[in-house]
């Protein structure tokens, strides 16, 4: 007889893996803050108001949303034999290395990165670092909005529910339960992008979409989603935050800033001029 495993044990680990990820990732978000606070005012002073990067931005065009719906349109063809496979294809070393990744998108883990980012900005006076906690909050509810409206637009019933059935769909009668697009895949993409955006060094690209990745991954191999779900999912987030980071523009609209005021506090500014 196999015993079964001891649910106070499954939330202990899955709060181990929470904390695991929130540390690792506060590291990474210390990595925006410049090297000294001397050097921060200095370059506040030199850029007043908060001056950013204004070329090297993508323009977004009409064309690009429907050049995304064409490519996870396609992946929905493959959908039903993909979950097979993955579905056929389980062990415990996979159970285990998706319980890890699945708390990749767990709101602690954007609480600490967010809050923690813009905290310490405040202390250190750090324009770059409370900007970056800023991007994580504003990406992660853009990223949220879009995926909570397509989730009731098309109601999808998830593999689990509908296993040989991958084009289930509830028209305009979807809820926070419905498969399409991935809630998960949304929020680590969009916290993947900002903090490896704000970063900007490869090794810290790929570890974090590395993550985001994973946590895709593990949405599926839980047959909580289809593949189409997180590719929709992973694309929201990514696009939530490369609007809010500025480095795509909607309009030309420029995303919020954070600034060192005269007297040495943190003002934070949107313009909405385009």
């Amino acid at each position: 007889m196999t015993p079964s495993k001891s649910p106070f044990g499954s939330t202990r680990r899955r709060r181990t893996h929470r904390a695991g990820i929130a540390l690792a990732m506060a590291s990474l978000v210390l990595a925006v803050s410049r090297p000294g606070l001397a050097q921060s005012e200095a370059t506040a002073e030199a850029e007043p108001d908060s001056v950013r990067q204004e070329d090297g931005f993508v323009s977004l065009q009409w064309w690009h949303p429907l050049v995304a719906g064409a490519a996870v349109g396609a992946v929905m063809l493959v959908d039903e034999p993909v979950q097979e496979f993955v579905q056929d294809h389980r062990s415990e070393f996979k159970d285990d290395l998706a319980d890890i990744f699945e708390e990749f998108h767990q709101p602690e883990v954007v609480g600490v990165a967010s809050i923690g980012a813009m905290s310490l900005g405040l202390v250190l006076r750090d324009a770059k670092l409370a900007e970056t906690g800023v991007q994580i909050l504003t990406a992660y509810g853009l990223a949220s909005g879009m995926m909570i409206a397509t989730k009731w637009a098309f109601g999808r019933d998830r593999p689990n529910v509908t296993p040989d059935d991958a084009f289930s769909f509830n028209w305009f009668e979807g809820g926070s339960d419905s498969s399409f697009p991935s809630g998960a895949a949304a929020v680590s993409f969009s916290l993947a992008t900002t903090v490896a955006d704000a970063v900007d060094k490869p090794v810290v690209t790929v570890l974090l979409y590395t993550g985001a990745t994973l946590n895709a991954w593990s949405r599926v191999y839980s047959n909580k989603h289809w593949l189409s779900d997180v590719a929709l999912g992973a694309i929201y987030g990514i696009t939530a935050a490369k609007i809010v980071n500025g480095h795509w523009r909607l309009w030309g609209w420029k995303p919020p800033t954070v600034g060192i005021a005269g007297d040495g506090g943190i003002v934070l500014g949107y313009n909405i001029r385009h």
